[in-house]
């Protein structure tokens, strides 16, 4: 037979959703990829929070305006040399009556590489369908939303920020380099340049997505063992159920609509 577990309108699931928003706290990862034409390593954590639930038959919970705060540590090898020419002044020898042969050095100065850390942070919203799951694990059913998919992620004016914090690391970075001076706009310009609004959602995109898809929610949980009337005397024991099989449906109650948990179950 099937009886009703458990059931939540739209209101008791927001709430129920900011509280395991909350509780995911702040996640992080690192790794390594490209940026434009260059090998970056990276450092990223990502904060979800807010986002409006939204319950639709039959079986989808939309959250809209799903807000991500991530912040991203970068560190780029950059070989001066790409972008700059190296400098070679060969030696050259005059004859002086009375002094003999004079020659002047012989100059190479070859650009090295640096290494550019950027840092940035930014936010972005985007909106999500979760797909309802649910779980057998250590006698306890698990009902959990999972985000479906994935979610389209807006990057917006925060990429062209990025690049222009990127051309200023690119100008602190090799500051210290002799006679790169005069070389600096240029060379920023076309570190930026090369790397352009594509590299950066090409890095942006694939590193800071999982942070949303496949994210889980738990929803609830219901032992296998279900009570369903407690001890009232030491010669009445508590009831119990067993829940052989779990399932969750979107229904439209009026006025509301309501995520329902569903058992079948035996005595």
């Amino acid at each position: 037979m099937s009886e009703i577990i458990a059931a939540i309108d739209e209101m008791a699931a927001q709430q129920l959703f900011d509280t395991e928003v909350a509780a995911l706290g702040t996640q992080s990862t690192s790794g390594s990829s490209s940026l434009g034409p260059f090998g970056v390593s990276y450092a990223v954590s990502g904060t979800l929070s807010n986002g409006t639930v939204d319950l639709i038959a039959p079986a989808t919970v939309e959250i809209a305006d799903l807000r991500l705060d991530w912040h991203v540590d970068l560190s780029f090898q950059l070989d001066i040399g790409d972008f700059i020419p190296d400098i070679h002044i060969p030696q050259v020898c005059v004859h002086i009556p009375c002094v003999g042969t004079v020659c002047t050095p012989k100059i190479d100065i070859v650009w090295p590489t640096v290494t550019v850390p950027v840092s940035f942070g930014d936010y972005l919203l985007t909106t999500v369908d979760l797909g309802v799951a649910l779980s057998l694990a250590g006698g306890v059913w698990k009902v959990e939303g999972i985000v479906q998919g994935v979610p389209s992620l807006q990057f917006g004016a925060s990429t062209a920020a990025l690049l222009a914090a990127i051309g200023l690391a690119v100008s602190a970075a090799v500051a210290w380099v002799p006679l790169i001076g005069p070389f600096l706009a240029v060379l920023a310009g076309a570190v930026v340049a090369a790397i352009g609004i594509a590299g950066l959602t090409g890095l942006l995109g694939p590193i800071i997505t999982p942070f949303v898809s496949g994210t889980r929610f738990p929803i609830t949980e219901v032992p296998a063992l279900f009570e369903v009337l407690p001890a009232s005397g030491p010669f009445d024991p508590a009831v119990f159920v067993t829940v052989d099989s779990l399932g969750a449906e979107i229904q439209h109650n009026p006025p509301e609509d309501e995520l329902v948990v569903l058992a079948d179950i035996t005595a």
